[in-house]
């Protein structure tokens, strides 16, 4: 059986439809670790479960669902993904697209019998857009290493709470 991609596609993003949207602004205001964004991050573990992938999240905020059916080495992975946080007021496709995308995929490459050579990480990265700590892509600077980590956890919100404060209340150790 052929999965159509709009379908699933439309159907992963109907079932988040909702979440973070924004009735002062309009759109989506989704700030990393935000109600909003950890609900997207609960749905999107929630959807590596059900396809049986492992999952995992580092002390970056990165989550990590693997699908390694042959036992490969994780380095040398095929690694796919986005984001799930928004700017204030942002569109509905803007980060939870590309997840739902690289759910879909996987979804393909197994109604085809498909057996990854390599191992395949599903990511979703935190604080993508920037709109809570002023840092555009502070996930992937963290993981390629073109951040540190002790600037990043020194990164403050208007509040007054600093990345590494905003980690440790939902249970990272950054």
């Amino acid at each position: 059986m052929t999965i159509p991609v709009a379908t699933t596609v439309t159907s992963l993003m109907s079932a988040i439809a909702d979440v973070g949207t924004d009735p002062t602004r309009g759109g989506y205001s989704r700030p990393v670790y935000s109600r909003a964004e950890l609900d997207l991050r609960e749905w999107f573990l929630a959807e590596a479960a059900a396809r049986g992938l492992d999952t995992e999240t580092d002390r970056n905020g990165i989550i990590w669902a693997w699908w390694n059916p042959a036992g490969h080495p994780l380095k040398g992975a095929v690694v796919t993904g986005s984001h799930l946080d928004s700017v204030p007021g942002g569109g509905a496709f803007d980060g939870p697209l590309g997840v739902a995308s690289a759910l879909v995929a996987v979804d393909h490459l197994r109604t085809r019998g498909v057996r990854p050579r390599r191992a395949l990480a599903l990511t979703v990265f935190p604080e993508e857009e920037g709109s809570r700590f002023g840092r555009a892509c502070l996930g992937s600077l963290l993981f390629t290493g073109s951040m540190d980590a002790a600037t990043a956890a020194r990164l403050t919100d208007d509040d007054g709470t600093t990345y590494a404060e905003l980690c440790a209340a939902n249970g990272l150790d950054p």
